[in-house]
């Protein structure tokens, strides 16, 4: 399925601050499931995170070309080690935002990454329990691309996160659904990214100040390992 441009209308009112509006939708997967990744410990690892109708875990939906925020840098995000997997797998963060990376496995693990800026790029030890927490502030990555996290002591573990230098993004929840307040009324390009099966689709959207625009985003089979863009 090719990637392309949609005109999404905008509907009904919201309370964003003047001048904005509210995205909100679902992102959803048809089809067959995909095969999960299984671990040396005897667990596995969903490709994609899917509920009965379908609706996709951790999509980032964000505005490419959002000016950057003025206002304070949110309260910090956790992403735990837990069954040997990343929980979130997917994290989107401002940049600046501290992510505290912790440990409920009865299992040694770290956390490492790699990016263009040295801020990225680092690896941190994370032992069992609180004791084993590390913390660490992310810079924004060009073009929305998000940083793989990886634990070299379990090679199966993967996750990814987003940082962005604005407010105008969100991940699905674990029903597929998103909401982003705060959008400045006017035509916005939208991008919708899951990065575990290398899900992309671009989309235009219109945003009436005080009024929420729809966006329905549905995959399947044919769109996995398609490359973002």
């Amino acid at each position: 399925m090719a990637l392309g441009l949609v005109l999404v209308q905008p509907s009904g009112a919201t309370q964003d601050r003047p001048g904005t509006g509210t995205l909100e939708g679902t992102v959803s997967f048809g089809g067959p499931p995909p095969p999960t990744v299984a671990g040396q410990d005897g667990g596995s690892q969903p490709l994609l995170h899917l509920d009965r109708a379908g609706g996709l875990r951790y999509v980032v939906v964000f505005l490419p070309d959002a000016r950057p925020a003025g206002g304070p840098v949110p309260a910090a995000a956790v992403m735990n080690q837990r069954r040997h997997i990343f929980i979130p797998q997917v994290l989107a963060v401002r940049s600046g935002q501290t992510v505290r990376f912790t440990n409920d496995d009865p299992a040694n693990h770290n956390v490492r990454a790699q990016g263009v800026d040295p801020a990225n790029t680092f690896s941190v030890h994370t032992a069992p329990g609180s004791v084993g927490a590390a913390t660490h502030r992310f810079a924004a990555t060009p073009a929305g691309r998000p940083l793989q996290l990886s634990c070299d002591i379990h090679p199966w573990m993967a996750a990814w996160v987003y940082v962005f230098d604005h407010d105008c993004f969100a991940v699905t929840g674990a029903d597929g659904r998103f909401r982003i307040e705060g959008v400045p009324a006017g035509r916005h390009r939208v991008a919708v990214r899951q990065p575990s099966g290398r899900l992309a689709r671009d989309l235009a959207v219109d945003v009436r100040a005080g009024q929420t625009a729809r966006l329905d985003v549905r995959f399947g089979p044919a769109d996995i390992g398609m490359p973002a863009r």
